[in-house]
This record gives structure tokens, sequence and C-alpha cells, in this order.
């Protein structure tokens, strides 16, 4: 069975194009679709046009970019001689950014493990272990884009360098949009799964 993490070969004969075409469709009912493809069209040849893997796909590139911040954060509070309260900020930030990792690389290996059961492509009448997989999923995704919001909020009342915090404050945001879509591209999969 293929999933992200174990793929099909490439000799399936699934054109890369026409990939790139079901990532780009599917990317227009994401809240920020030029982020979706640009974060998964490089990806193509393994999504091979499985909405699945594309849900997966868009998980795991979330789960790198938020291990990729959460460093930032932690470089960023060493570098800067930050006030006590500022650092007590930059900590919380981090925590909540360390947290959604968490739960991000929980739902990442939940979406894997249904595939490698076969139960997140199950289409006869028992849908019940992908509902509440696919449940869980939604409510992961739904919390980390919470703990992102937190995470701003902690940041605007930082009195860090305006380049810093504006440099810190894009790669959250970034973060929180590939989060976003990421829970789009899980619910759409989810709606077509259980049609």
């Amino acid at each position: 069975m293929c999933s992200y993490f174990n793929p099909c070969s490439a000799s399936n004969g699934y054109n890369h194009r026409k990939s790139k075409e079901f990532i780009k469709k599917s990317c227009r009912a994401t809240s920020y679709p030029k982020l979706c493809l640009k974060s998964l069209a490089r990806r193509a040849s393994k999504i091979k046009g499985n909405p699945e893997l594309l849900a997966s796909a868009a998980l795991s590139t979330t789960f790198f970019a938020t291990q990729t911040t959460s460093r930032l954060l932690k470089d960023t509070s060493r570098i800067h001689s930050l006030k006590p309260n500022e650092v007590a900020a930059m900590v919380d930030c981090i925590a909540d950014l360390s947290d959604s990792v968490q739960k991000l690389q929980m739902f990442t290996k939940v979406m894997d493990e249904g595939t490698k059961n076969n139960d997140v492509v199950r289409v006869d009448g028992s849908d019940d272990v992908v509902r509440v997989q696919i449940n869980d999923i939604q409510m992961w995704v739904n919390m980390a884009l919470e703990e992102e919001e937190t995470c701003m909020i902690a940041l605007a009342n930082m009195n860090v360098k305006g380049r810093v915090k504006k440099g810190i404050r894009k790669r959250i945001v970034k973060v929180a949009h590939l989060t976003s879509n990421a829970l789009d591209l899980v619910k759409n999969f989810a709606l077509a799964h259980n049609k």
C-alpha cells in the first residue's frame, strides 16, 4: 500500500504534470492557494493525484516549517539581549510552537498508519475508524492553529527590535497559513471520503 512516507514506485506511470494539476486544483479550495501550491508542487511525484497523500504531504510540510520556526525562535531568544518579561514571552511562544510540532507529528503518524492499515482508503460501509481518525486529525490541526495564534499574541507584546520582530512574525504567519491549508486539505479529503 502506498503512503506519503512509503511512496509507490514511479513505475506506476502516473503523469507528473497531472499530479501538479491535481495539486493546483486542490489548493484552490484552501485559504492560501499560492502558498499551498508552492509548498506542495515539489512533492507532486509522491502525491500522484491521491487526496490522502496530498493531505499527508501538507501535514508533513507544516510539521517541518513549525520545527524550523521553533528553532529560529530559540536562537533569536539567545542571540538578542531581551528583558526578562520578553524572554518569558519568547519561551511561551516557543512552548506553543513545540506543542504544535508534537500535535502535527502525531497526526502525520496517524494518517500514515491509517494508510498502512488500509483504514483511510476504505470505501465500504464500515468507515467508523476512518471518521474517528479524521476527526482527531482535524481537532489537532485546530489546536495547532490556536497555539500559533497564542504565539502571535505573545510576540506582539514583546519589545523586540522591529526588524527582528517582523522576521519572526513573518515565519509564524507562514506556519499558521500552512497549518490552515493543511486543515482545509484534510477536511476536503474527509468530505470526499465520507460521500
